[in-house]
């Protein structure tokens, strides 16, 4: 072989060796033209010269002239890479001879003597219609079918039969290769962008764009992507954009078999450096490899992208589907069979728009699938001239707001932005992370995309999963109240990452900026850049500390402050373990972190909790609450307002949203506040019915609640009780009916607002409870403590017990027995155990002394052991 022609050098009596040096002088040929030469036309350079090496040996058998020899697959389409296997088929329209099957064995074992990697079949021509009915990989790779040898008539023949219906309608086969890919990228778990991702099946690889390449040869009789254009299917520049990320993947996957020494379609960490070097990015290995990740990831995302209008358009031309009803949402867009459109093509002259596209997706979360081709197309378009950042426009920055406020905002809407570049295009911080590797041992994902599944993560603790390791977070992240503030945390926990320094410190600078520019609430703006900054603290005290040592416990509590910070620390952990790595959550990590988490909660609880940021919440929610009530030029409104504030306990502003402080406010001004009021809210958005009871404190108030709504069937998920300084006692309790769910009808509201005024208002009698057979026994008994109470003449009791109504009649049973004084009642249900949290006192006004508390523990834990025995 010459320096400058690939052409084998070839004679009839060749040893295998010779044949071996052959293809070893054009791999180094190839591989030396390597930086220079167009990948396209490598790929085709060493498949001609197969075509030239088998067309030689193939003259040199003796076979009868009936018998074809024809590449298929990769091979067939011309794109044949270091270590592709050649795929070939043998083709025959009569019966073979003992003599032709032994001379095509003969055949395939000189290619295999001489070191080729096969993929080979031997077909009747009359076989071939059944075998592809029955594979449609079959009729796959033979749609890609090139004469290399014999008759020209087979392949010819094999190419009608498959175009024509009979075996795989232009529908079928469409649905087939769609179904294939959703498959494949099932396997993938659904998203390109691990850190070694895979070139030929991952979302956005190789076989995304061979997918359309076989619909279209199917379908249209394209023999190339270039047919499309002509077609209409894409613009110019969608097409040079589609070869320009298909070649460099090719040019990634020449690397990589040069690498390996081998077929791998896995770009393994391994290997990267090597690949990144043969490349041209260099030999300084981080940054090289970082440059390289950074375009590859590029690629498949517009490969991606492109793969998915195409098969929406082809989806609308090849399946026949009866007109689909048309929903319109606003003047600029509608949803029709699953997609959302917009409405017209200067849609996004308004960037506004584009923000709003998602809003809307996360509005009707549940009739949308994807985002129509046409407007896919001008997303694209827009997203090109995008010359500043999409929030430097205040309704877009409303809408990024308000969008992860949205309970769906964080599910389909968000992989869309994240997908299709809106989220580049919104945050400078985001542009900065996409592709960023992460060059250690537990990350399995570059940054942006670790980041994407984190998000996702937390939006998953929202539904109900097998997993009972998410049990306790699930339970945590519903209760929480501004979700949005956690969200963004974890939107920016890794966003400074690669720019040397800390990446907490610097994110959490980042975050308080981000917080300011959006108008987010001091208090939310705090513990956001708290939470960016300390995201690691959970995981790593996990690690490293002794998390069963009180003084390491009571450290990390003070470090915290409060429980609500705790609480969104936790999910916030756990989300960001299972982004990082899908093997990296275990049920020993699960286990270590709720321990951790329930050992701080309970060293808050006695006495570390930060007084100072809770008065700040309470300030803020005043001012919050004062705003919603929109009376800021009716001074007498306000006077009232404020009297009325005077008399009611922190706690109350404390544990009630603004909206909740506002509309309870605005009830006892209308009400009065010397008479007494019940309210259960009609709303119940938040998964539970609020229910607020305002009266004078009389002895056994709470007890007397408790069990009228148990006889009611009500369960209380939580509470919120508290005295005013002149005696009347304020109740707010999220509660579910009987069937588990929020008190939906008013009728039904009706009779319990009557009912609990008849008890608690009129003296009468409490109903008997029914029985409930559903309740078993009890496997473990409940946990009762006394923490430290900040007032003197009080004492703080906390029972943890299993989520049960039983053990609530338990509860009252003891307070009455030992004639105690409830000045306030907190309970939450989290995961499958309630916690209470009571201050009470004796009958004497005095905090219980050590017999009475130990008495008190006692009658609450062999009363239940005695109604319900442990087994």
């Amino acid at each position: 072989m010459s320096d400058s022609d690939i052409s084998p050098q070839l004679h009839s009596a060749m040893s295998i060796p010779e044949y071996k040096q052959i293809i070893q002088d054009a791999d180094n040929y190839l591989n030396d033209n390597f930086t220079h030469v167009a990948i396209d036309e490598l790929v085709k350079m060493r498949s001609q010269f197969f075509d030239s090496l088998l067309l030689h040996l193939w003259q040199h058998t003796d076979l009868d002239n009936s018998i074809s020899l024809n590449a298929i697959g990769g091979y067939g389409r011309q794109t044949l890479h270091p270590h592709s296997d050649i795929d070939l088929c043998l083709i025959f329209d009569k019966p073979l001879s003992n003599h032709d099957a032994a001379q095509i064995g003969h055949f395939f074992t000189q290619l295999w003597d001489i070191g080729l990697e096969l993929g080979h079949s031997v077909r009747g021509l009359d076989e071939i219609s059944a075998a592809c009915a029955e594979d449609i990989t079959i009729a796959t790779s033979l749609l890609e079918i090139r004469h290399l040898a014999g008759p020209s008539a087979h392949a010819e023949q094999v190419l009608d039969t498959l175009y024509e219906d009979k075996i795989w309608s232009g529908e079928g086969f469409f649905r087939a290769k769609v179904d294939e890919q959703t498959q494949r990228h099932m396997k993938a778990r659904g998203s390109a962008f691990s850190l070694e991702p895979n070139l030929k099946n991952s979302p956005g690889g190789m076989r995304d764009i061979q997918t359309l390449i076989w619909v279209a040869r199917k379908y249209f009789a394209a023999a190339d992507m270039a047919a499309l254009r002509r077609f209409g299917f894409f613009t110019a520049d969608e097409y040079a954009e589609l070869l320009e990320s298909q070649h460099f993947i090719w040019r990634t996957r020449w690397a990589l078999h040069t690498a390996a020494q081998r077929a791998e379609n896995r770009l393994l960490i391994a290997l990267q450096s090597d690949v990144a070097r043969l490349m041209g990015f260099g030999d300084n290995s981080n940054l090289a490899i970082e440059k390289m990740m950074r375009q590859l990831y590029r690629a498949m995302r517009r490969i991606s992208e492109l793969n998915q209008m195409l098969l929406q358009y082809f989806d609308h031309e090849i399946l026949s589907q009866p007109e689909k009803p048309c929903q319109i949402l606003n003047e600029h867009f509608e949803i029709k069979g699953r997609l959302i459109y917009a409405r017209h093509d200067d849609v996004f002259v308004d960037r506004n728009q584009l923000i709003a596209l998602f809003c809307h997706i996360a509005e009707h979360a549940s009739e949308i699938d994807a985002i129509a081709p046409q407007t896919l197309r001008l997303i694209r378009q827009v997203r090109r001239r995008l010359l500043g950042d999409l929030q430097d426009f205040q309704q877009c920055r409303k809408g990024f707001v308000a969008l992860f406020k949205h309970p769906e905002g964080m599910g389909l809407a968000l992989s869309l932005m994240h997908k299709h570049g809106i989220l580049a295009s919104y945050l400078p911080q985001w542009r900065e992370i996409v592709g960023q590797m992460q060059f250690d041992l537990y990350h399995a994902y570059p940054v942006d995309e670790h980041t994407h599944k984190l998000l996702k993560n937390l939006y998953a603790l929202n539904s109900k999963s097998d997993d009972e390791t998410l049990t306790l977070p699930s339970a945590i992240f519903s209760a929480l109240e501004n979700k949005e503030t956690l969200l963004f945390a974890a939107l920016f926990h890794d966003l400074a990452k690669g720019r040397g320094g800390d990446h907490s410190e610097l994110g959490a600078v980042d975050a308080l900026q981000f917080a300011k520019f959006h108008d987010l609430k001091p208090s939310q703006a705090k513990v956001i850049a708290w939470l960016v900054e300390n995201h690691l603290l959970l995981s790593l005290s996990s690690q490293r500390l002794d998390i069963y040592d009180p003084s390491e416990v009571k450290n990390l509590a003070k470090t915290i402050g409060t429980k609500a910070r705790l609480d969104a620390l936790y999910c916030l952990t756990v989300a960001d373990i299972k982004a990082t790595n899908d093997d990296l959550w275990t049920n020993w990590k699960a286990t270590l972190l709720r321990d951790l988490y329930m050992s701080i909660r309970h060293a808050l609880r006695n006495g570390l909790e930060n007084v100072l940021e809770q008065r700040a919440i309470v300030r803020e929610h005043k001012n919050e609450a004062l705003e919603l009530l929109g009376n800021s030029n009716d001074t007498t409104a306000q006077d009232a307002i404020k009297q009325l504030w005077k008399r009611l306990p922190l706690s109350f502003f404390s544990s009630a949203k603004p909206q909740e402080i506002a509309h309870y406010s605005q009830a006892l001004i209308e009400h009065g506040t010397q008479d007494e009021l019940i309210l259960i809210d009609e709303s119940y958005t938040k998964g539970s019915s609020d229910l607020f009871v305002y009266m004078k404190d009389k002895p056994g108030l709470f007890v007397t609640l408790f069990n009228t709504l148990a006889s009611l069937q009500i369960s209380v998920q939580q509470a919120n009780i508290s005295k005013t300084k002149d005696g009347y006692v304020v109740e707010s309790l999220k509660i579910l009916d009987y069937d588990h769910q929020p008190i939906s009808t008013a009728s039904r509201r009706g009779r319990i607002k009557q009912k609990l005024r008849q008890v608690l208002f009129e003296n009468k009698c409490i109903p008997k409870q029914r029985k409930n057979n559903q309740i078993g026994s009890f496997i473990c008994e409940p946990k009762v403590e006394f923490l430290h109470s900040r007032k003197k003449d009080r004492t703080l009791i906390s029972v943890t017990a299993l989520d049960n109504p039983k053990f609530m009649s338990h509860f009252c049973q003891g307070f009455r027995q030992f004639d105690l004084n409830i000045h306030s009642a907190r309970i939450t249900t989290v995961g499958e155990q309630v916690d209470n949290v009571f201050l009470v006192s004796d009958r004497d006004g005095q905090p219980l002394d050590d017999e009475s508390k130990q008495a008190l523990k006692s009658f609450f834990v062999d009363t239940i052991k005695e109604q319900h025995p442990i087994a």
